[in-house]
């Protein structure tokens, strides 16, 4: 297939390799498609459409779902999706109505596209236009080495060898929700009002703000999670995605505890006490020491180590200097002291570490 090749929404959800690379994205799969989007980068809204729109039929579908059910659903719903935008109309483009499209041409509701196309009410009754949700990223560790993986709310991932990540580039929704395959740690900011799901094969991983490994490898007998910090729930995808209205029944786990999702018996297996090596952020001993050395210095060889982007002002941290040893603590925990020590903070956009500061006397 050619790289140069332009799709349009309803080719790229209908298009075989596409399709694999949503659902069950490979290292070959991920390499190919980041390389499409970075030679059409005109496309890559196209495509975060074409991702959400496959997303939404296979969960209407779940495994009841044959290709030609597929090209026929998806075609119908981009075809009164285009009608819509031709006659002046907001597409409907958010995942959410994706799905209940996908819902009501099931049952024959077509009549129900005209309204949400065209607008959605909120709670509070005033309408707004539906606008497209965050583009869709995938990061996969094709490495030997641990890949960081920053995300818009400060969180972290740290991504084993042979690990992929599906994200979204600014997290907009009630749900911070991402989508892991393989093994990685999970170091979340807290955000009461926003919940954190990891999506696996076969659990979803609920948290507010905490830290915590998972390991869902494909091919494996088991998923595992274990908890370092916080408080975890975690449930079987199935029912999770079956309940309506009620919470499924789930595990709750504490710090230092574990549990094994097992596909042979499908179901969860709790453990009193977690493997302490996974309990870790990283497989790799990381001591930095800083003898008052430029706060600079030390932000380069904190990005070098951990293999991320740090922007900052030279100018303005010219007169800053940092003394600091550091051994066990995580990425989270290092920038956090070094920031507090010269009075700065940071945030975390596009991938990269931003320095917010006003320099020091």
């Amino acid at each position: 297939m050619s790289l140069h090749r332009i799709f349009t929404v309803e080719e790229l959800a209908t298009d075989e390799s596409f399709r694999r690379w949503t659902m069950a994205p490979t290292p070959e799969l991920d390499r190919y498609w980041q390389q499409w989007l970075q030679q059409n980068p005109d496309r890559a809204g196209v495509a975060a459409r074409a991702r959400e729109l496959v997303q939404a039929v296979h969960e209407v579908y779940k495994d009841d779902l044959s290709d030609d059910m597929l090209r026929h659903e998806i075609a119908e719903i981009t075809r009164i999706a285009e009608e819509r935008k031709a006659e002046g109309r907001v597409p409907f483009y958010r995942r959410a109505v994706w799905r209940a499209a996908a819902v009501l041409l099931l049952t024959g509701g077509l009549s129900w596209l005209y309204y949400t196309s065209h607008n959605t009410i909120t709670p509070s009754g005033k309408e707004q236009e539906i606008t497209l949700e965050s583009e869709m990223l995938v990061k996969t560790n094709a490495t030997e080495m641990e890949m960081t993986v920053l995300l818009s709310d400060n969180s972290v991932a740290t991504l084993a060898k042979g690990s992929s990540i599906r994200y979204p580039r600014q997290f907009t929704a009630q749900e911070r929700r991402v989508y892991l395959t393989g093994e990685a740690f999970f170091d979340v900011a807290k955000n009461p009002e926003q919940p954190f799901l990891v999506y696996t094969n076969e659990t979803v991983t609920k948290v507010l703000g905490t830290s915590f490994r998972i390991k869902a490898f494909e091919g494996d007998n088991t998923e595992m999670v274990a908890v370092k910090t916080g408080r975890v729930s975690v449930y079987a995808k199935k029912e999770y995605e079956t309940s309506q209205g009620s919470k499924p029944a789930g595990v709750i786990l504490n710090p230092n505890q574990q549990v094994v999702f097992n596909r042979k018996e499908n179901k969860l297996e709790k453990a009193a006490m977690a493997n302490p090596v996974l309990l870790a952020e990283s497989a790799v001993q990381k001591d930095q020491v800083f003898d008052d050395r430029p706060v600079a210095e030390a932000f380069d060889a904190l990005a070098k180590i951990y293999g991320i982007n740090i922007v900052y002002q030279p100018e303005t941290l010219s007169n800053c200097m940092i003394s600091a040893q550091f051994n066990e603590e995580n990425l989270k925990q290092r920038l956090n002291a070094i920031c507090q020590a010269i009075d700065a903070g940071y945030d975390m956009e596009d991938g990269r570490v931003v320095i917010r500061s006003k320099g020091c006397n």
